[in-house]
């Protein structure tokens, strides 16, 4: 049934099962099933999910289509032994441009080949979505009290790894346990961004991420602390929390670092964040605004830029201003 096989039972099984599920409740709607992640390039470990992506053909039929099937995923995930992270799109979005994870980095399970007909997102957009999705993740992942300050806190700083320890995984045996999967998530996407950012590439898979920016970017600790993370955190742990002492005191050595490297990137968000608003183009101004009133960051450059937007000529750029400066 598959086009592609993971080179594990356990993992294909479930992916038929999930593709059998999808066909029977949106019959002849489907056009392709892609995996993503180490399951498109065979390099899972025991607590890595099933990143699967869902193409309906031409556009849905209604907003209640697309509820169907966000329903359908959350039944899924409630049942299956191994943790979901599903996504669905139609064609017609995907014409406006895809992620370079699905062009470069995926693999067809079921349906049919249309990667060929999707154009890659452009740079600047994919370089926007990067750096403002990971500006989120520095505010949320870990639960930080906004509005966001520079120098940023350890998210929890009594706690052995720092709180960079709060998601959990559940493990074959059902148990849920504490593990570094948003400590790899947070960095992973942020270097992503930054590696579109200053140097003006994509980046397809996370296996590529710690070499490209060593290679683009800088070839230093923060390099280093990007292959530590992957080989480690990621590699050696599986995501999760090592027993041997030796090996959580390197944890705790990684998780000090992080607020290195986040404070970093949030310096360089910043430089990038006041570009943007400071743009002519007022898609880049409300695709900004959007982000910083889910994310405020209390800063006097960024506020007086915010008082400048109030009396943009666009009213929407004006009232969006307003809103974020008020809390503060």
């Amino acid at each position: 049934m598959l086009t592609f096989s993971t080179q594990q039972p356990a993992l294909d099984q479930v992916l038929e099962l999930l593709i059998q599920s999808f066909e029977e409740a949106f019959p002849d709607r489907i056009r392709s099933y892609y995996v993503e992640g180490s399951l498109a390039n065979r390099s899972t470990v025991s607590t890595s999910d099933i990143d699967l992506l869902l193409i309906f053909k031409g556009r849905f039929v209604d907003e209640a289509e697309s509820q169907r099937v966000e329903a359908l995923a959350e039944r899924l995930a409630q049942t299956s032994p191994i943790e979901l992270d599903l996504d669905w799109k139609d064609e017609l979005r995907l014409q406006e441009g895809v992620w370079p994870a699905l062009k470069f980095g995926s693999e067809l399970v079921y349906g049919e080949e249309i990667r060929d007909q999707l154009p890659l997102i452009s740079l600047e957009q994919w370089t926007r979505d990067r750096m403002h999705s990971s500006f989120w993740r520095t505010g949320h992942l870990f639960h930080r009290t906004l509005p966001l300050d520079y120098p940023l806190q350890y998210p929890q700083p009594d706690e052995e790894f720092y709180g960079y320890d709060q998601r959990t995984v559940q493990l074959k045996d059902g148990r849920e346990v504490k593990s570094t999967r948003d400590l790899i998530r947070l960095v992973g996407w942020s270097a992503t961004a930054l590696i579109a950012y200053q140097a003006g590439q994509y980046v397809a898979r996370k296996s590529d991420c710690h070499q490209m920016y060593r290679k683009y970017v800088a070839d230093d600790q923060l390099a280093d602390l990007l292959q530590e993370i992957y080989e480690l955190c990621r590699g050696r742990w599986n995501y999760l929390l090592p027993e041997d002492p030796a090996e959580r005191r390197k944890l705790r050595s990684i998780c000090e670092q992080t607020l290195r490297f986040e404070n970093h990137f949030l310096l360089l968000y910043k430089e990038y964040l006041l570009q943007e608003l400071a743009q002519q183009n007022v898609s880049a101004q409300q695709q900004a605004l959007f982000f910083l009133r889910m994310t405020p960051y209390r800063d006097q450059t960024i506020d007086a830029t915010l008082n400048a937007l109030t009396y943009s000529p666009h009213e929407e750029i004006a009232l969006t201003a307003k809103e974020i400066l008020r809390p503060l």
